[in-house]
Formats: structure tokens, sequence, C-alpha cells
């Protein structure tokens, strides 16, 4: 679902530790992405389909009532029952996209299967989602007279489907990578008419902060091997505040890590548990200072007392939006900072007690 400019942490107590720093976040309106519609009328369409049948029918009828009353015979092989042969019309029948397929599509928050048919591409050209999942709504949820809305049961369960689709494959989980995922939902029209599938895609990311990119590749498999998709080293987009940290950190933007550059990718820690309102930001800001900041010295290869001695290093961290914890997301991604300026040319894993690699 896309990762996304986030509020300003609260200011905290001096230190190079607790400087605030723009956080990222998840799932906003735009993390679920979602299959942009063609505004089509399935309901109204049917209708009109209806009657257009029951008026062909009617006018068929009328000939044959006529053409029996006029010679008041009964045609042979007839039981003179004109009704009881009559098959009713076909349930709607809809067409869904194949795991693998690539869409070249905005987004929002309803799936029209009519769309979805003119929308596929060929994913070595420009494309925003592929799909990864095609999955049904079930049990209570798809008896309700609504498509599952976001933070119910039902939209959870196929948010932790889709999850568990994405990290199969793209062969890791999909936190760590330059990725989001989009649940889709049928949309009103078409859920009244029988739909109870949903589409679980995958976008890929400009930058850290969560702005969809178009992509020219498929994404199956890049976080294997050599995982071209990984988040690893980043450029940093931000200002600074008067003690000279970083004040105001509007982008994250990957970049080869033999490159100048001032964070990096250290893992995914979980936040909160599993029931429950979204904690306060001040509750989940002490809560991943401290797993982040243990995250970035063991990613640095030193102690947490060494790092804290380091006042060149910092953390940052995602921040999380209500749309990713009703949808039972509870991962946030977690990064190293350099002061600004302080620009290194290789990656600083297990970086112990040598100097930077300016």
């Amino acid at each position: 679902m896309v990762r996304w400019n986030g509020a300003p942490l609260p200011p905290a107590p001096p230190g190079h530790r607790h400087r605030p720093v723009r956080r990222l976040t998840t799932h906003g309106e735009a993390k679920t992405v979602i299959i942009s519609t063609v505004r089509w009328n399935f309901a109204g369409a049917l209708e009109s389909m209806m009657m257009r049948v029951r008026a062909a029918i009617a006018v068929v009828l009328a000939g044959v009532l006529l053409g029996v009353s006029g010679c008041a015979l009964r045609p042979s092989g007839a039981d003179g029952d004109l009704l009881d042969d009559w098959q009713p019309l076909a349930a709607p029948k809809f067409d869904v996209p194949s795991i693998g397929t690539c869409l070249d599509s905005p987004m929002k928050p309803a799936f029209d299967p009519t769309f979805v048919r003119a929308a596929p591409i060929e994913c070595d050209r420009g494309h925003t989602l592929e799909v990864a999942l095609i999955g049904t709504v079930d049990g209570n949820a798809a008896q309700g007279s609504e498509p599952p809305a976001s933070g119910s049961e039902g939209f959870r369960a196929a948010y932790a489907a889709c999850d568990k689709a994405a990290n199969e494959y793209l062969g890791g989980d999909w936190h760590t990578g330059m990725l989001g995922i989009n649940v889709q939902m049928p949309n009103q029209a078409t859920w009244r008419g029988g739909l109870r599938s949903y589409v679980c895609s995958i976008f890929t990311l400009t930058d850290a902060y969560g702005n969809m990119a178009f992509g020219s590749a498929s994404v199956k498999g890049t976080l294997t091997g050599s995982a071209p998709n990984a988040i690893k080293c980043l450029e940093v987009n931000g200002t600074k505040d008067a003690e000279g940290w970083w004040d105001d950190v509007n982008g994250l933007t990957p970049i080869d890590c033999t490159k100048p550059h001032e964070a990096e990718f250290i893992g995914t820690a979980q936040v909160g548990t599993a029931g429950g309102p979204l904690p306060a930001a001040e509750t989940i800001r002490k809560s991943m200072l401290d797993r982040c900041w243990t995250l970035g010295a063991a990613y640095l290869g030193m102690t947490e007392a060494q790092m804290d001695a380091r006042t060149e290093l910092g953390v940052a961290w995602d921040g999380m939006e209500k749309f990713q914890w009703e949808a039972g997301d509870r991962n946030l991604r977690c990064f190293v900072l350099l002061s600004p300026g302080k620009k290194v040319r290789a990656s600083i894993k297990g970086l112990g007690k040598k100097a930077l690699p300016y």
C-alpha cells in the first residue's frame, strides 16, 4: 500500500539520538493503491439489458399468443405451457487479471473488471502495478451488502493474504524493498453483481517516502540474489536545524552505495500489538527510537554505547498511519542517517570502530 509524507516527529530532548526527522508513513489515502476504475455502471447496464430482453420476450410471446389464438390449435410437441421452458438469465461473469499481469493504471480504492480488461500491458513497458494474487472474500464478509471496508475483518484477512503472496512473489519481505502492496476490493456495482474476488498487486517506489514509480520490468524475484529492488543506500533530501542535524527530511532516494550518500536502510521493526487502537505518536516514537537504535548498532557492528558516542550518526523510521494499522501491518522501516553533508562513498555496514569512508 503507498509510503508517504508524514508530519515531523515532535521535539525530543537534546542529543543527536533524539533529534527529530520527518517520518515516512505508509497506507495513507493513497500504502493502498488501488486500480483506478472506468465509471462503468454495472447495475445500470444490467438493468438496461434486462429491460431489452424483457421487451423482446414480450414481443415474441405476443406473436405466439396471437398465432395460437388465431387457429386454436396446439403446435405438435407443445405442452401448452409457454413459460416452463424459458431458462433464467445466467449470472454475470467477471474477468479478473491473472497473476503476473502488469497494469498501466493510476490508483483508486475500487476494482472494476471492465477496466482491467483494457489495462494489461507488457511488463517491460511503463506500468504501475503487477498482480501477485487474486484472492476471494469469504466467510461472513462475503455475505455483506458492501465490499469489506478498511479496518474490517474481511479487509484485514485480504491484506494478510496479499502480504504473504507478495513476499512469495518477490522472494523476500516486501517491506525491505522499494516496494508497496495494494489490495483492491470490487466496487459497489460489481459487488452487487456477485463479484467476490479482490486483486493484490505490487508497485515500485521512486524513494523511500513512497512516491509511486512507473516500472519497466517485472518485480518477480527481485528480492532474491542481487536483490535489485532491495533498499540499500539512500541520498537524503532535507534541511538542517540550528544545531546542524536534520530538521526536515523530504525524501530518501536510492543510490549506489559506492556513490556519496547520507543514509542506509538497516531493517524493519514492529510496533504495537495485534489489537487495539493506533497508539499515540509519542508512544510510537519512544518505541521506535529504541528499536531502530538497536538495529542501527547491530548493522554498524558496534554496541549501542559506541553508537551513542558517534555524534555524526542518528536514526529515522517510517511513521504509522491509521490505514496501515487498521489493515494489521505493524512493520516500520528503520534507517541510519549521517550528519548533513557527511556523505560516505561506501556502505557503513559493519563499520565498527573505523572512521567513516568519506
